[in-house]
């Protein structure tokens, strides 16, 4: 394991804490086996595990008029630039039902901009850089680093703090990292070593304001609600990104879907799936999966209500609950803009998988032998049907509860718009809720190998 890996993956030991007397929903359901990843200490974020907001609006009387986020206007002016006016800051947010929201009503952008939130962002970033193992996964930069970043809906910065501890391990220092996202979160990592500067920029509103041909390397982490690519009623969001672009520049975006799948077993590797993938895959306990990988619908009926209704509420925001297909069609119909395409896809299960514990799973099933680490990974196209039981190590099982967890919370970030799309009464709803947590966190309701999807693409400028 890398410096990097060591670093962020596995942080100091700090001293217990004692457990938080406020009662909470999805709080009080884990016990003291469940373990989750660690989150990195980075700038804004302390090494604890992720919490419910206190005030959760399932309760509240919601007006559905509220909810109503129309397409916001490409003349609308755009905000300020400068990330640390208090004028911006009370400007950007405003609270709703115990949440913190963007407070421009044209905004798609369906979630809350709060701690609770930025704590699922951060768990969701770890887990998924660890399942990749690195902060990037384009191979364009394995002998000459980039020398100009940009980190698109940036956040709190903590992919771009991770991409400079990346580079800076191998000895290279002289990168510089820009920030761009519509809400002023990102610390000042200048006071990390970094070159840095955040510039505050509605996303939805082009051009940005950056010049042509400023950037080598682009970067966007789940930034389908706030740049266009989960959305297809907007301009193609790959132009713009170009024209930022450097010759030989490269682009790269990961997502996840928000519908949830079942993973079937006996799957072949993926065509194209390099050694270390496999071997990032057999650490890992995750799945590696393509377009032609079989799935099938959810098993789980809360699983299957939340799949519903996420798609009546994101198609009514014109924006998409499967990112990844999207991004897979914008990367492959745009070869006249880039050379050199590549993706990687990856299906975490949420827990321990009834396939897996009986040995049926064939093909990629192997991957979680703990008895013997030195398990084959079989080749594409083959299977093999054995009856050992396989279970998962301590990190493995850690990393698939970290996948629920960050899931059951994004039901939570996206309450509101949920409940509208299901009709529910208030009543109604929080019964849902609590069976719907006590399923999945309790009851071990993904034994059918329920998952989450994610996936990273990149494309080289020509």
């Amino acid at each position: 394991m890398d410096g990097w890996a060591y670093h962020y993956l596995n942080p100091p030991k700090t001293p217990a804490r004692k457990p938080s007397t406020t009662k909470s929903t999805l709080s009080s359901t884990a016990s003291n086996s469940d373990k989750t990843l660690s989150s990195p200490r980075s700038p804004t974020t302390r090494p604890f595990p992720l919490e419910v907001s206190k005030r959760s609006p399932r309760s509240e009387n919601v007006d559905p008029k509220e909810l109503q986020r129309p397409r916001s206007s490409s003349s609308s002016s755009a905000g300020p630039l400068l990330a640390k006016s208090k004028n911006a800051m009370t400007n950007v947010f405003t609270h709703r039902y115990g949440r913190r929201f963007l407070s421009d009503p044209t905004q798609p952008y369906p979630l809350p901009v709060d701690l609770a939130e930025l704590h699922r962002q951060t768990l969701r970033t770890i887990m998924v850089m660890r399942v990749f193992g690195a902060p990037f996964c384009s191979p364009f930069f394995e002998d000459t680093p980039p020398t100009s970043v940009l980190d698109v809906a940036c956040g709190s910065a903590l992919w771009s703090s991770a991409c400079h501890d990346y580079f800076k391990g191998q000895g290279y220092t002289n990168i510089s990292f820009t920030g761009v996202d519509i809400a002023p979160l990102a610390p000042d990592l200048k006071q990390q070593g970094l070159n840095w500067r955040f510039v505050q920029h509605d996303l939805q509103k082009r051009p940005w304001p950056f010049q042509d041909e400023e950037f080598d390397l682009i970067f966007l982490k789940d930034a389908d609600f706030c740049v266009g690519v989960g959305d297809y009623g907007v301009v193609d969001p790959l132009l713009e990104l170009r024209r930022m672009l450097k010759p030989g520049g490269v682009l790269e975006a990961w997502n996840s879907n928000h519908q949830i799948r079942t993973l079937l077993p006996n799957q072949p590797v993926p065509h194209g799936t390099t050694e270390d993938e496999i071997e990032q895959a057999e650490e890992t306990a995750t799945y590696p999966v393509s377009s032609g990988t079989a799935f099938t619908k959810a098993q789980n009926t809360y699983l299957q209500d939340y799949n519903k209704w996420v798609e009546e509420a994101l198609e009514k925001r014109r924006l998409s609950a499967v990112p990844c297909a999207r991004l897979d069609w914008l990367f492959l119909s745009r070869a006249e803009y880039f050379k050199s395409f590549g993706s990687r896809r990856v299906a975490i299960p949420f827990g321990e998988v009834r396939w897996e514990r009986e040995g049926i799973g064939g093909g990629n099933a192997r991957l979680m032998v703990h008895e013997s680490a030195a398990a084959p990974f079989l080749s594409a196209g083959k299977s093999e049907q054995t009856k050992t039981s396989r279970r998962l190590k301590p990190a493995q099982a850690a990393l698939r509860r970290t996948a629920l967890l960050t899931m059951v919370h994004f039901i939570e970030a996206i309450e509101l718009i949920l409940k509208e799309a299901s009709g529910k009464r208030p009543d109604e709803w929080d019964r849902w809720w609590a069976g719907m947590t006590s399923n999945l966190l309790e009851q071990n309701g993904t034994l059918s190998g329920e998952c989450l999807e994610i996936g990273a693409w990149w494309a080289q400028k020509m």
